[in-house]
């Protein structure tokens, strides 16, 4: 795979990528791939990074070994067929249309232990797909074939879809977009998702700005390497803290 956004595959040693194995640990001890397998990945808006963040995440979680299926549950505007560069012929819709089984749908993707469902022919009636009984039945399935289901949702804010699909997860992650996501905008989607009741996970913070000479000392450290240190300045990065609601 040469797709630029899946970091955590063709730079393993990266920052970045140790974020996300940061933000893999913190899940994992509040029960991901034990006491729960099914966590649904929704920001509030367009262009909070949701899709970015489900398919690194994915891949951090297949290198402890775990099987991990990720499923494009947006069917407006899907991103996961071209961030893993496969066809997207039939995928979810042609699952919950009784057109296809799952089996017929699930492709293996070239890293060790991850699978994506991808979206699919784009529907008229998403939300009522997303809500429907055929949509429970395909997790309870999946729960069977993997550790990790990792579904990424449709912005919350903006449409049902999401809301919908929360009810049927065992839990949710916001992604949040740093200098794109407003405080009120982060407080409607845990208000929707509170009201959905929803098992809010945490906040997963995309393009947090970091010093770099943290960035320095992550790859000093892995590299065995002491540097002079140099002038700060600022970069992209995925900010891996996740704190459970109560």
């Amino acid at each position: 795979m040469s797709s630029y956004e899946l970091i955590t595959y063709n730079q393993p040693r990266s920052f970045i990528t140790e974020s996300f194995r940061t933000l893999r640990a913190n899940l994992q001890f509040l029960g991901a791939g034990n006491t729960f397998k099914a966590i649904m990945l929704a920001g509030g808006g367009f262009g909070e990074g949701t899709s970015f963040v489900t398919a690194n995440l994915g891949i951090v979680f297949a290198q402890t070994g775990q099987k991990v299926i990720i499923i494009d549950c947006d069917l407006r505007k899907p991103q996961q067929h071209w961030i893993f560069n496969v066809d997207n012929q039939f995928g979810l819709t042609s699952i919950l249309s009784g057109f296809k089984e799952p089996d017929q749908v699930i492709k293996v993707l070239p890293m060790s232990g991850v699978s994506i469902i991808t979206a699919g022919a784009l529907p008229t009636n998403p939300t009522e797909l997303l809500g429907s009984r055929e949509m429970g039945r395909l997790i309870t399935s999946l729960k069977e074939k993997a550790d990790v289901i990792l579904l990424d949702a449709p912005p919350l804010a903006v449409v049902a879809d999401a809301a919908v699909l929360s009810k049927g997860v065992d839990g949710v992650l916001m992604v949040v977009r740093s200098r794109v996501a407003s405080y009120d905008s982060v407080n409607k989607i845990n208000r929707l998702l509170t009201n959905a009741e929803a098992r809010i996970l945490g906040v997963a913070l995309n393009c947090a700005r970091v010093d770099e000479v943290s960035e320095n000392y992550y790859t000093n450290y892995a590299e065995g390497i002491v540097k002079p240190k140099h002038k700060k300045k600022k970069t992209a990065a995925i900010d891996g803290k996740v704190e459970e609601k109560k």
